[in-house]
């Protein structure tokens, strides 16, 4: 068999000419187009799946992560703006009064990110796969795309790779990093939601036999090795997050399969099938073994699946784990943010987590946070590049604090802001002012000044006595 074959040459129809090109309908992709959107231009959102939102929606990722670990938001502007709007729909379950792992409905959810969109301008095509990327110099000039009219080229002035794997940044040239130093990558996780259940006799249960997550995974860790639960190889069961949806209804975030990488198409198709079997198989034990699950089955699994971490863009600032244990603030801090060093494990193993990553889950002193510069989405090789989300320029620690659903938002909201900016100031990304850039966050509801605290005090006068 040969190792290639050549395709003839042929011309690529042009589709459309936009101002900003996003490219993924996640957080990130969708904080882009609402914001660049709202500010007049002419935006274009390219999107894989059927639906915007990721894995809030698509993935059923059953609860946002914190806005903050305390009491004010630090995630603000369109952040929350979604959880409002999610709020008014009735689609956060018992959370209305919080912002901490607020409850997400996955199908009320999708029409909040539907409505926020077309209320924008932006429009977005679904269904659709980049397929390649053509760059000139220092420019990219246009994204080929494949759906079911055929191929086609989309050119802009601006382009935003929200995809969570850098996948457009990749094919436009930008370096980037992958996993730790051995190459690992964090366990790959796919959620579902079941229904049929007794939500009252399973939180009795879970409350007075466990308490907390870890304690649980432990008694399902020796349910496997008495043969109650089928034995697993490279994954395991674990329960991460699971959340009350709406009456007799409940979500999961659970499960990690190893070893996957999500830019690799056939490891992606075996963990879906092998996150499938071990929801499954879950959900059968938990019939036999858990108060309330007696009637409960499976009702979906995500349709994507949950990938923490892929490509980390070589980027003009790379955030470091020491901005986050010295609670650093930059000049072009575009988001605040506080949320723990959350690294999975890349393989199984008791204490692994904690093992591959001593930072794992340190908070920060009450009232302090870390500032995500723009900087860190701006790709050193490119001039019309926005790399918002969990593919920012970071290290593996830190890309475990910002590649939540709330901080993408954020992120997401500074990206569409800034293209704007540069098209209308006739610029590259990394010319525009970030005073500016600010100024319009903070017009657009976005909370950019730290609190002080006694310990940011402190830290300010050590740094100043040093």
């Amino acid at each position: 068999m040969p190792r290639y074959i050549l395709e003839p040459a042929r011309r690529v129809k042009v589709a459309g000419r936009c101002d900003v090109v996003v490219v993924g309908g996640g957080p990130a992709g969708v904080g882009a187009a609402v914001a660049a959107g709202r500010r007049g231009a002419n935006v274009l959102l390219i999107e894989q799946t059927a639906c915007l939102g990721g894995m809030g929606t698509a993935g059923l990722v059953p609860c946002f992560a914190p806005y903050s670990q305390f009491d004010e938001p630090l995630h603000t502007g369109s952040a929350v703006e979604v959880v409002d709007r999610l709020k008014a729909a009735g689609g956060v379950g018992k959370d209305a009064g919080t912002l901490y792992w607020v409850t997400i409905d996955a199908e009320k959810l999708k029409r909040v990110y539907d409505q926020m969109l077309a209320e924008s301008g932006g429009k977005v095509l679904s269904m659709t796969f980049m397929a390649g990327a053509v760059r000139r110099k220092d420019r990219v000039k246009a994204v080929i795309i494949e759906n079911k009219t055929g191929r086609q080229a989309v050119t802009g002035e601006v382009f935003v790779d929200a995809t969570g794997d850098a996948d457009l940044a990749a094919l436009a040239g930008v370096g980037f990093e992958k996993g730790d130093d051995r190459g690992r990558l964090q366990g790959v996780s796919l959620e579902f939601t079941v229904a049929g259940a007794d939500c009252r006799r399973y939180w009795a249960f879970y409350r007075k036999r466990f308490g907390r997550n870890a304690r649980m995974n432990e008694w399902l860790q020796a349910c496997e090795r008495k043969g109650q639960l089928p034995r697993l190889k490279g994954a395991e069961y674990r329960v991460i997050a699971h959340k009350e949806i709406a009456p007799g209804t409940l979500g999961y975030n659970f499960g990690h399969v190893f070893g996957i990488d999500g830019t690799d198409a056939e490891q992606v198709s075996c963990a879906l099938a092998r996150g499938r079997e071990i929801a499954h198989n879950y959900v059968e034990f938990a019939r036999r073994h858990i108060p309330g699950m007696e009637r409960a089955h499976i009702v979906a699994t995500g349709s994507l699946l949950g990938v923490r971490e892929t490509r980390r863009i070589t980027g003009r600032y790379r955030l470091v784990i020491d901005d986050f244990l010295e609670a650093r603030h930059f000049a072009d801090d575009v988001a605040l943010s506080d949320y723990p060093v959350d690294v999975h494990p890349p393989a199984r193993g008791k204490g692994r987590q904690k093992a591959t990553n001593k930072w794992y889950f340190t908070r920060l002193p009450a009232g302090e946070s870390f500032g995500i510069p723009y900087r860190c989405m701006l790709p050193r090789t490119v001039g019309n590049l926005l790399v918002p989300g969990r593919a920012a320029s970071s290290d593996r620690l830190m890309q475990g604090t910002i590649r939540t659903m709330p901080a993408c938002l954020a992120m997401g909201q500074a990206a569409g802001t800034a293209a704007v900016l540069a098209i209308r100031r006739k610029t590259s990304v990394a010319k525009v002012d970030p005073d500016a850039l600010r100024k319009a966050l903070v017009t657009g509801g976005v909370k950019l000044v730290p609190a002080q605290t006694a310990h940011s005090k402190a830290r300010a006068a050590a740094r100043k006595g040093n």
